[in-house]
């Protein structure tokens, strides 16, 4: 099977509906980039006109929009929207969101949402700007271009400072009640990017970037760091699949012809791992939790968050943790370990011990993982 093929497969099980049909997770085809000096006059008026093309191609499909609160949209609203951004004051923060939702509780299969820094911050916070696409666009004869044009699109116009690009659980604005979904269906696919509170990372993102995904983008600074653009090909010269663009001010890595989702069995796209390998030393070093507190169900703390940022490096190089074991084998090392089959809950383990299954778990596969000694 192709890789497109195989994502077709893979995509009906990770879309959830209500009892009603109200769509509260999509897999969406993703961009999010970060940019510095979203107070700025010339700023808004470069974020104003990716949102005037953004209505302009997909408007008929769009319902409503979030600036101070979630409403209709019409070209009276989007127009009097626009016109308070453009005519706000440096030290005004402004979120915006376009989208195909009908509320604030349904996921969007397209949006274009922006939140953007103050003047008094200066450069110690990032704005960003994010698109979203349902991710059978990767289906349509042109469709991987098209994505790739918007993603260049949206970089060069508002001067990217880095970002990324690929699969992603989309949830409803209101996503805190999905976020335990998000969780689990990242925990079964490393390739799907965890980016429902894509605000948290403002601070953190400033001299650090996320990660590695189908798409990284890079400013010249970040590729400075990593020793010059020379280096970083020399690094990917023998992965025929990864391509590396220029944008008006970096540079952007794409890791294969089509995103790829992986699994829990370990199956990282080789690709994604390349590029990992690559930009690790420019990654946050010490990440914040991916999710804040809730009250559903598992969500990703600060020991998964941890996890998950690491999911693309090769085992020895994380912490050198004892490998993942399958149910039936012996425990390598006495110490907690924890399984995506029984909630991630930890269990303390002796050496040589028989390591369990849960036969009856919707998870899957029973793997078990280290989770450390204390």
């Amino acid at each position: 099977m192709s890789k497109l093929e195989i994502l077709e497969a893979q995509a009906p099980n990770l879309e959830f509906e209500l009892a009603d049909r109200t769509p509260v997770v999509k897999l969406g085809l993703i961009a999010t980039i970060y940019f510095c000096g979203g107070y700025t006059s010339d700023s808004k008026k470069r974020a104003m006109q990716c949102f005037e093309r953004f209505k302009k191609e997909y408007g008929h499909l769009l319902n409503g929009q979030f600036h101070k609160k979630f409403k209709k949209i019409t070209d009276q609203s989007f127009e009097k929207t626009k016109e308070q951004i453009l005519q706000s004051k440096p030290n005004e923060k402004y979120e915006w969101e376009l989208s195909s939702a009908k509320s604030v509780s349904e996921a969007a299969e397209y949006s274009l949402a922006i939140l953007n820094s103050q003047e008094v911050h200066g450069d110690s916070r990032r704005s960003f700007i994010k698109l979203t696409l349902p991710w059978e666009t990767l289906k349509q004869p042109s469709g991987v271009q098209h994505y790739h044009q918007w993603l260049f699109y949206l970089c060069n116009q508002i001067q990217a400072d880095h970002g990324y690009g690929g699969l992603s659980s989309a949830l409803p604005y209101d996503h805190y009640n999905y976020e335990p979904i998000e969780y689990q269906l990242a925990q079964q696919h490393p390739g799907l990017e965890v980016d429902s509170l894509v605000i948290n990372f403002a601070l953190e993102l400033v001299n650090s970037i996320k990660g590695a995904n189908w798409y990284t983008i890079l400013s010249t600074k970040f590729i400075d760091k990593l020793g010059g653009l020379d280096s970083i090909t020399k690094a990917l010269t023998k992965h025929t699949d990864i391509q590396i663009f220029s944008y008006d001010c970096g540079t952007i890595i794409r890791a294969g012809d089509y995103p790829e989702l992986g699994s829990q069995q370990g199956d990282n796209p080789e690709a994604y791992v390349a590029v990992n390998r690559v930009i690790k030393p420019i990654r946050i070093a010490k990440p914040d939790q991916l999710h804040t507190y809730s009250a559903y169900g598992n969500t990703f703390d600060e020991e998964s968050s941890k996890r998950w940022y690491a999911r693309f490096d090769e085992a020895e190089e994380i912490t050198r943790s004892p490998r993942r074991l399958a149910a039936g084998e012996h425990c390598s090392v006495a110490g907690f370990w924890y399984s995506p089959a029984n909630n991630n809950v930890r269990q303390r383990f002796k050496q040589g011990e028989v390591m369990p299954e849960f036969k009856e778990s919707s998870w899957g596969a029973t793997f078990w993982y280290w989770s450390g000694e204390e």
